[in-house]
């Protein structure tokens, strides 16, 4: 989906738009999107600059990062980014990125594209760490079994090795 800008009544346009799982393909293969993706919001031109605004629900799976296994997480974001064109962004001069910063966007200054945005804002809402249960015991590194329905043999190492000949000191 995208929408024109040349296209804008009063500079300003409301979207909404339902995705099927199979319709988005994320960059990341660790996220597989289990229920429509539901994405509204509001474009708002001024000037050169582009305001999108909204609000995306979506169910995903993904992996917990110790055992693997798969798990549900619920996607409710809300969003808000600011597009500038190449040459606009190149005349800024900016040195260094400020937080708001980070809510900038370029694009080609002609049609903003919704699919992108969505993957993008899709990606961003995901939690930096998912774990299935706070507990989790992970897998083996050695045998890889999983920790939390077995528990192998393998003899468990003392550490680093790199960092055996350190074991060795004495502190007096």
């Amino acid at each position: 989906m995208r929408i024109e800008l040349a296209n804008l009544e009063d500079g300003k346009e409301v979207f909404a738009n339902t995705y099927q799982p199979e319709e988005l393909v994320l960059s990341d293969d660790r996220v597989k999107i289990v229920k429509p993706v539901a994405v509204n919001g509001k474009v708002r031109r001024a000037g050169a600059e582009v305001f999108v605004t909204g609000h995306l629900e979506t169910q995903v799976e993904i992996e917990c990062d110790r055992c693997l296994k798969p798990l549900e997480s619920v996607i409710n974001n809300d969003f808000g980014l600011e597009y500038i064109t190449d040459s606009e962004y190149k005349a800024s001069n900016i040195v260094e990125l400020s937080e708001e910063d980070l809510a900038v966007s370029v694009f080609d200054g002609e049609a903003i594209d919704v699919d992108e945005l969505v993957k993008e804002q899709l990606l961003l809402s995901l939690p930096s760490r998912s774990l299935c249960r706070e507990d989790c015991k992970g897998i083996c590194p050695v045998c890889g079994a999983d920790k939390n329905s077995s528990n192998c043999n393998c003899e468990s190492s003392e550490g680093d090795p790199r960092w055996a000949a350190l074991r060795n000191l004495k502190v007096e």
